[in-house]
């Protein structure tokens, strides 16, 4: 069995993407938690010089940042699915659909999760990203028009780097007590996706049956 150890903040969708990529690919590893306080965590920056999850340790290699890990693992570990694609244009589709996951679908979330913070959480601000990930869904539903994944018929980097963003927005009640270290509660009621998007949910929840 490879050598694989990943450091983590349990509730991070970038902490989730390296899970679910991990999972799908079929290699095992362990986990050693992080805590949430900067102040914490010296194993993480003793092992990789910086304190930021999620961290990879392979051996003797050690990577972090999410998508440097991400290709890290879809090169070393060849055997299964890859995450990436051969084609180069189809190379330069995925990183750009990336780029769009971590920026667009990425601020309402980020919107949420710092009223989340907030002694005193802005409920109208969290109206105003309900709208925005609505809006930016729009691209995911059109793909999924087409093919059951963001890029065709495989899930891929797009949708691992995607759905942990968008879980938040999609929270099933069912999970909330299920997940108590996660913020899931204040997301279930202040994120909205709306109508119309039952297409963009079963998706999201495919892909994170693999965060496990």
């Amino acid at each position: 069995m490879p050598d694989v150890v990943i450091y983590e903040l349990g509730p991070s969708p970038n902490n989730m993407k390296v899970r679910i990529a991990l999972n799908y690919k079929g290699i095992s590893f362990d986990k050693v938690a992080v805590a949430f306080d900067d102040a914490e965590r010296k194993d993480v920056v003793e092992v990789s010089g910086q304190p930021l999850t999620p961290v990879l340790k392979h051996g003797d290699s050690v990577i972090f940042d999410s998508g440097a890990i991400l290709r890290y693992i879809d090169a070393t570990f060849r055997d299964g699915p890859q995450l990436f694609f051969a084609d180069r244009e189809r190379m330069r589709e995925a990183e750009d659909l990336e780029k769009w996951a971590r920026s667009t679908l990425s601020e309402p979330v980020g919107i949420v999760f710092n009223e989340c913070m907030s002694s005193d959480p802005d409920l109208a601000a969290c109206e105003r990203a309900s709208a925005m990930l609505h809006e930016a869904t729009a691209q995911i539903e059109s793909r999924l028009e087409s093919s059951p994944w963001l890029m065709g018929e495989h899930m891929s980097v797009v949708d691992i780097t995607a759905a942990p963003t968008m879980f938040y927005g999609v929270v099933p009640e069912a999970m909330i007590s299920s997940h108590p270290e996660m913020p899931l509660q204040f997301f279930y009621d202040n994120l909205k996706l709306g109508e119309g998007r039952e297409p963009t949910r079963e998706w999201c929840m495919r892909v994170m049956a693999y965060d496990r």
